[in-house]
Parts: C-alpha cells; sequence; structure tokens
C-alpha cells in the first residue's frame, strides 16, 4: 500500500476523531482567546514547527492570510517537505488572491505524482482556483473599464454570449449556454481566430450582473468585448417556432463601434438543433469573409453528441456549474455521458464538477490531511524544490508552470526575493526569510 493510499485513511481517522493530531479541524475553531495563547506559545517557541503549523490552520480558518503565510514560511523553511504546510500555503495564496503562487504549490504537489482520490481532489482545487481568478479579473477588469474603453481590441479574438432564449418551455433555457458552448467550440477550429474561453466570458457577466435582455444589446456586447480584450463578439437569441420547430438569430458585433459586422439565421425541427447552429455558424463566417480550410470546415461540422437529450443535460450542467453547484453538475453531466457514452467533454465535465464538489473550500483539513498522510514527506526534488522557495517568498511569476530542470532564476532573469510578484490582492504579511535556494526552469505562458 502507498503512502497516498494510507494517507486517505488519516483522513477518516482524522474525521473520526474530530481532530488530528497535526492541529486540523480543533485548531480551525479556535476562539480568540485560544489564538492568543496559542500565539503566547509560539513567542516563546518561535520557530517550533508543529506550534507555527497550528497557528498557520487557526490563522487560515480565521481569514487571517498574511499571518498565515507567515507562519507557514517558519514551517518550510525547516521542514521543506512537510506537505500538510505546502497544502496550506496553497490555501493561503487562494485567501490573498495570489493565484500564480497557489498554482505553483499545487502544481509541486501533483509533480509528486499522487495517485487516486489525492490527484484527483488536487485537480479539482486547480479548477475552482480557476474559477477564484476568473471573478477576480473581471473584478479587475471593470475597475480598468475607462482604461481599456480606450485600447482597441483585438480583431481576430471573439467572446461568445450566452444565447438568449425568448420561448415558453423553461426545459429549454439551460440550452442558453450549451449553444454558447458550442459556438465557442466551433469556432476554435478556426485557426485565424483566438476564442475567449466561455468560463471567461461568464465570470464577468456574473461580475457586470447583467440582465437577460442584456445579452442581445449590441452596446453591451462591445464593452464586454473591450472588457476581455474581443474584437468582435457573438450575440444571439433563439426560441420555438410552430410544428416542434426552433429558431436561432445571432449577429457578430464590432467591439470598436458595437456595429453589427454579420449576422446568421436558422430554424428547423428542434431534434435537428445541432444543424441550425452549425448553419449559423457558417453564415456568420462567410460573411465575415473568414476563408476556412477543408479540415476546418469539416471540424466545424462534427457534433459533439447526436443525442439532444444528452445535450440538454449537459447544458443544464454548464448552468449548474456557472453557479457553483457543482454536485448538482456532476449528476447531469454524467446523466449525459450515460446517455451518450462518447460524449467526451460531458463526461471530463463530470470529473471535473465532481472533484471540484470534493475539494471546495471548508474541506481544507481534509485535503491537507489526504495529502500529508501520516507524517512530512520527503523534501521536494530538483525544479519543485526551488518553485516552493519561490512561492514562499512570493515571486512566483504570473503565468508560471512548474518542470523538473536545473537551470537557475538568474539565467531567466527571474526575481528571488526582491520586488515580489503581487497580484489583484497584493503581497501583505511580514517580511519572509531568505530563500532555499535559487534553481529552477520556470515556463511563463502568456494568457490572453
Amino acid at each position: 500500500m502507498t503512502s497516498w493510499v494510507r494517507a486517505l485513511g488519516a483522513v477518516l481517522a482524522c474525521a473520526a476523531a474530530a481532530a488530528c493530531a497535526s492541529g486540523g479541524a480543533g485548531t480551525a475553531s479556535l476562539s480568540p482567546e485560544g489564538l492568543t495563547a496559542l500565539e503566547a506559545q509560539r513567542a516563546q517557541h518561535p520557530t517550533d514547527p508543529d506550534l507555527n503549523l497550528r497557528l498557520a490552520k487557526a490563522y487560515h480558518a480565521a481569514n487571517r492570510f498574511a499571518d498565515a503565510r507567515a507562519a507557514l514560511a517558519t514551517v518550510l523553511l525547516q521542514q521543506p517537505g512537510n506537505r500538510v504546510a505546502q497544502a496550506y500555503l496553497g490555501f493561503t495564496y487562494e485567501g490573498l488572491e495570489q493565484f500564480d503562487s497557489a498554482r505553483t504549490i499545487y502544481g509541486m504537489l501533483l509533480a509528486g505524482r499522487p495517485s487516486g482520490e489525492v490527484s484527483r481532489l488536487l485537480n479539482g482545487r486547480l479548477a475552482l482556483l480557476a474559477r477564484k481568478e476568473l471573478h477576480a479579473n473581471a473584478r479587475a477588469a471593470l475597475a480598468r473599464e475607462s482604461e481599456l474603453s480606450r485600447t482597441p481590441p483585438d480583431p481576430s479574438t471573439v467572446a461568445v454570449f450566452p444565447f438568449r432564449y425568448t420561448g415558453q418551455d423553461s426545459s429549454l433555457r439551460p440550452l442558453e449556454r450549451g449553444l454558447a458552448a458550442l459556438v465557442v467550440s466551433d469556432l476554435s477550429h478556426v485557426r485565424s481566430l483566438r476564442l475567449v474561453e466561455r468560463e471567461r466570458l461568464q465570470a464577468l457577466l456574473d461580475e457586470m450582473q447583467l440582465s437577460t435582455s442584456g445579452r442581445v444589446d449590441p452596446a453591451t456586447g462591445a464593452r464586454s468585448g473591450h472588457l476581455v480584450g474581443a474584437g468582435q463578439v457573438v450575440q444571439g437569441q433563439f426560441q420555438e417556432v410552430p410544428t416542434a420547430g426552433v429558431r436561432l438569430d445571432a449577429a457578430m458585433v464590432r467591439a470598436v463601434d458595437a456595429g453589427v459586422a454579420a449576422t446568421g439565421s436558422g430554424r428547423d425541427q428542434l431534434n435537428l438543433l445541432f444543424d441550425v447552429e452549425k448553419s449559423v455558424v457558417f453564415q456568420l463566417l462567410g460573411k465575415m469573409g473568414v476563408p476556412l480550410t477543408p479540415a476546418e470546415s469539416l471540424a466545424i461540422s462534427e457534433r459533439p453528441t447526436r443525442d439532444l437529450q444528452a445535450f440538454l443535460l449537459y447544458s443544464r450542467g454548464l448552468e449548474q456549474e456557472d453557479r457553483g453547484d457543482f454536485g448538482a453538475a456532476s449528476a447531469s453531466f454524467r446523466a449525459a455521458a450515460q446517455r451518450d457514452p462518447s460524449f467526451q467533454a460531458a463526461a471530463q465535465q463530470a470529473q471535473s464538477s465532481d472533484a471540484a464538489q470534493s475539494a471546495g473550500v471548508g474541506s481544507e483539513s481534509n485535503l491537507a490531511a489526504a495529502i500529508g498522510g501520516s507524517g512530512p514527506g520527503g523534501p521536494p526534488a530538483g525544479g519543485t524544490a526551488d518553485a516552493l522557495t519561490l512561492a514562499i517568498n512570493s515571486t512566483v511569476p504570473s503565468g508560471a508552470a512548474i518542470v523538473s530542470g536545473t537551470q537557475t532564476t538568474t539565467e531567466l532573469n527571474l526575481p528571488v526575493r526582491n520586488d515580489p510578484v503581487c497580484e489583484a490582492a497584493g503581497c501583505g504579511g511580514p517580511t519572509l526569510p531568505p530563500p532555499l535556494s535559487v534553481g529552477t526552469i520556470i515556463i511563463i505562458i502568456n494568457r490572453p
């Protein structure tokens, strides 16, 4: 039995006992007086790793993230292989909205090749982290709206709004998101275009608290395009028509002037919805003068599923996922995959939603126990050890990813201690101790 499997047993043992020896649930529920007493103990033994880890958990539970980070730095400078401390450092950076640092920690833990449930939970945490980051970025974009509105967006970048349903059958309303996801997928096959992720635009719309009618307002589309850097925005609506049919209308709006650059429309029987959607996409591309290769045309013509009910279930899952109900979303995606086992997107979304539900807020102590097992692990090896150093010191470059290697930060011109990369919430907290080491490879990914 591997240490990672044994770690899962530790989760159950911790839950049964209501508190782990490392100070999990009991520490997290400390009263203000209890926290003060623990701080007094730490003052007598300032470098004690156990005391600092217990304090870090209590600080995290109290949303004192800068204090938690400082305590965890003390632990990890002495015990760099303490996986529980590493996990809580990731949680703490989430609280500080320093998402690249949190992602580095979770990536480092995954680089240790955990098996089964631990890997699933870490990937679920990464999915939740991405969701938090999208909403933080949306808020930041709205705060900079006057600046962004003066910057011409890239005309080859396209964002797709959720389609507005104007009919009477509420069971079809989830198709608002499903159709948008399908259009994003189709347009992503065109090499000359760049697509804004559906989740990124949805996060912006959530922060804007946009009304349903605003989804088809060209002025709103133009505004949103500026905020996400899209020069073109697809907006549309659909409804039932007599004799069990459906009508779909869409427009490509220029963000620079809110002008309509192209339109597309189609109608047919509801069971031919995919044919209608493909027709509208080809109309938009044709009127925009976007050339397509035979391979691109063929890729756009592909259906994610032939089962309309499976697609409706998938669309419902997207709706539930967008509102943070990952348990319901997982059930919907699984039902879609059961109806059509070849519907790969549904199966993948089911796994992602299920992991996000298990690794969500409030599960930190269980996730940390699963990662840490019965005691500290060995120190991180190679590049991951140095990535941990950068994360401890809040110097993870924006958009960084961990790989194994030996190239030094000096060769890559990366900061180690001075001028830390501070993201949306800034880098609060006291000055941290000097770094442990300096060698790693960091890949910088320039996300649009």
